[in-house]
């Protein structure tokens, strides 16, 4: 019976996930004009392209999912079971058979990742002008990634094992170890592991830092230096944000950003420091904590109800873990739409507060319609899809939102006018 639930709710994923994205496909593609609200910006050749881009991304994510589901299921049925038998072999220490069996399966499934980036980063991104990264970089990147991997995730790994191991209940100490190596990591981040990527310089522009500087003065916020990140030497796409807690606090902006207009970067940091303003960081954080507890002791749930071994002939706790784990996220996929409804939420208010600060809503107007064609953004993405995938509102509806403010605030000035 529960190899059936297993397998249902793995497959019940797919193939929601195959219908979204062919739905979201055939709706995009069904409008043939611009959204009146991009047509004084966006041509019809950009909107087109724009539509061949989406469908470009569709057919691989197609593919590549196709392609991960396969793997997926022979890591299940046939390569978990024999990794174990080979680890086995090799110590009898629990701990250093984990590490073995982590890292085989992770070097596994790095070689079978590295194809799908390439083709998406040097064939995708390029055709539509947006990757900027050498091979080299792509090679460097990768070796660092699989050096800070081991180094950070050695003993947070071997830690987890020996909990696993001495304790029968140790759903709570897992989710607790989990939960303080994420708030490290928020910590060290910015000022350990970001720089190994990327350069981050202080702010050139005196007047644009000036800017920057007083809006964060108004409202409270404690950062005095601003950083300019090296992103275009990997991609032409715009972002700012901040990042770190307590003392690794940081303002970053993409050096793509740059050319941007300046009270469009400044609208861009106004709605980032509303997220922060309006603890939006401090919420998430506690939700991540709230999802990882559930998380946690769900998969703890499986591993101790099912009948794991029976099925898939495996032994040691941490494979069995892994088989928990993989029901346990397919479970919680189903719960995007709820995540992604809270966010949007939030984006909503982040915006509101972007043009209250700046006393317009206009920039960040002018720079949500620059982002949609400079990014080759879908210009109608299907409801469903959005509801389930979309973080952020689509850039016509925050558009729409801040041009509703704006009216709700001319109208709260003529009913405060002296008749």
């Amino acid at each position: 019976m529960f190899l059936a639930v297993f397998l249902l709710v793995l497959f019940l994923k797919e193939i929601i996930s195959f219908y979204l994205d062919i739905r979201n496909l055939k709706y995009a593609l069904s409008h043939k004009e611009v959204p009146e609200i991009f047509k004084d910006i966006i041509t019809d050749e950009d909107f087109k392209k724009s539509q061949i881009y989406l469908k470009d991304r569709v057919i691989f994510n197609l593919w590549s999912k196709t392609f991960d589901f396969i793997f997926n299921l022979i890591f299940i049925f046939l390569l978990y079971p024999y990794i174990e038998k080979i680890v086995s072999s090799i110590t009898s220490s629990f701990i250093l058979q984990g590490l073995l069996f982590f890292g085989i399966f992770g070097l596994i499934n790095l070689i079978i990742s590295i194809p799908f980036d390439l083709y998406y980063i040097f064939v995708i991104e390029n055709k539509y002008g947006f990757n900027t990264m050498t091979p080299k970089i792509f090679l460097l990147d990768l070796i660092k990634s699989i050096i800070l991997s081991i180094i950070l995730g050695t003993p947070i790994l071997s830690l987890l094992l020996y909990i696993i191991k001495s304790d029968p209940n140790f759903w709570w100490k897992f989710a607790l170890v989990i939960i303080i190596f994420e708030i490290i990591m928020v910590y060290i981040y910015p000022i350990l592991i970001a720089p190994i990527f990327n350069k981050f310089t202080p702010l050139e522009n005196e007047d644009l830092r000036k800017k920057i500087i007083e809006l964060l003065e108004r409202v409270g916020f404690n950062v005095k230096q601003v950083f300019v990140m090296d992103a275009s030497k990997r991609t032409r796409k715009q972002n700012a944000y901040f990042t770190g807690i307590g003392k690794s606090k940081r303002v970053v902006l993409y050096d793509t950003l740059l050319s941007y207009p300046q009270e469009e970067i400044v609208a861009i940091f106004a709605h980032e420091l509303g997220h922060y303003k309006k603890r939006h960081i401090t919420i998430l954080m506690l939700s991540s904590i709230i999802f990882y507890v559930f998380y946690i002791y769900l998969t703890f749930i499986v591993f101790k109800s099912a009948p794991l071994s029976k099925y898939f002939g495996v032994q040691k706790e941490f494979t069995l873990l892994t088989y928990a784990f993989i029901f346990a996220s397919s479970f919680f996929y189903f719960l995007n739409p709820l995540i992604n409804f809270l966010s949007r939420k939030m984006e909503y208010s982040a915006d509101r507060f972007s043009a209250e600060l700046i006393g317009t809503p206009y920039p960040l107007i002018s720079a949500l319609i620059r982002l949609v064609k400079e990014n080759l953004s879908n210009l109608y993405p299907d409801p469903l899809y959005r509801t389930w995938y979309y973080s952020h509102p689509t850039p016509s509806e925050r558009i729409y939102h801040l041009l509703t403010l704006e009216k709700e605030v001319k109208k709260d000035e003529n009913n405060n006018s002296p008749n």
